[in-house]
Formats: C-alpha cells, structure tokens, sequence
C-alpha cells in the first residue's frame, strides 16, 4: 500500500481534475448551444431573405400588387352573375372574381431596378443565387437586356 503522501497527491489529482471536466463539459454545453442559436438565426435570417426576394420578383416582373374592386364585386351580385349558389364552387367563385383584381403597374425604372437587385442579391447571398439566376433567365422573355447585365453582375 502507498504512504498517505501518495493518497494525498492523488486526492489531489483528482479533486482538480473532477472540477476541470465538469467545466470542459460545461463549456462544451455552451458552444453546442450558441451553434444551435446561430443556425436558427441563419434560418430566420434566410427565411426573411427569401421572403424579400419573392416580393422584389413582383417589381422585377412589374406589377405593384393587387387590388380588388370592391364596386366590380359589386356589380357582379347586382347583375346575377355571381349568386350564393357560386360560394359552393370555389374554383367557379374565384374565376368569376379574377375579374375584379386589378394587377397595378411598375414604372420602368424601378423595374429595371429590381432586376439590377436581383443580380447583386445573387451574388452577395449563396441561398439566393439559384433563385436569382432562374428568375433572372425568365425576365430575359421580355427584359432581356437588363436581366443579360443582372446574370453577369451574378457571375462576376
């Protein structure tokens, strides 16, 4: 058996030695807990993002939203081409009320300024850059210039 100098540096050893591991522990705790934080505000940050992302395509493609026409609801029950019986059928419903949406335009500038953004977007942000390069080829239909300058600034 070793002398009780022996059980002391021991009971040393290990009275410092449990503590250490519990703070390591500890301290491994935290930093799981900080990353779990981290990747949840890396998805709400990208959620945010995207959600933006989508409205800008609204400019990008000009239309400044909707609006329904309350008068040509209106109308539409006054001249019996819309009746209770169409609320069973909401697919017929919503036809006969698409005609009520008025799509309210952009000006050109800011949609050529939306698609510059798009672009610019792409490139700063990975999780947009696909989205901004299949939206930016589907402007080029009928945006082709702008949305040619957009894919580059993407590419660069």
């Amino acid at each position: 058996m070793g002398s009780i100098h022996d059980w002391l540096v021991a009971l040393s050893i290990v009275s410092v030695a449990i503590p250490a591991w519990v703070a390591v522990w500890e301290y491994r705790l935290k930093v799981k807990g900080e990353q779990r934080l981290q990747e949840s505000a890396t998805s709400e940050i990208d959620t945010r993002i995207s959600k933006l992302f989508a409205e800008l395509m609204w400019l990008a493609h000009g239309r400044g939203g909707n609006l329904l026409s309350d008068k040509a609801v209106e109308g539409l029950f006054e001249k019996g081409l819309v009746t209770k019986k169409d609320f069973g059928n909401v697919d017929q419903l919503q036809a006969k009320l698409q005609a009520c949406v008025v799509i309210l335009p952009v000006g050109t500038a800011s949609q050529d300024a939306a698609i510059a953004s798009i672009g610019v977007l792409g490139r700063r942000y990975e999780i947009l850059r696909e989205p901004a390069r299949a939206a930016l080829n589907c402007l080029r239909s009928f945006k082709q210039e702008q949305a040619d300058k957009a894919l580059m600034l993407l590419d660069e």
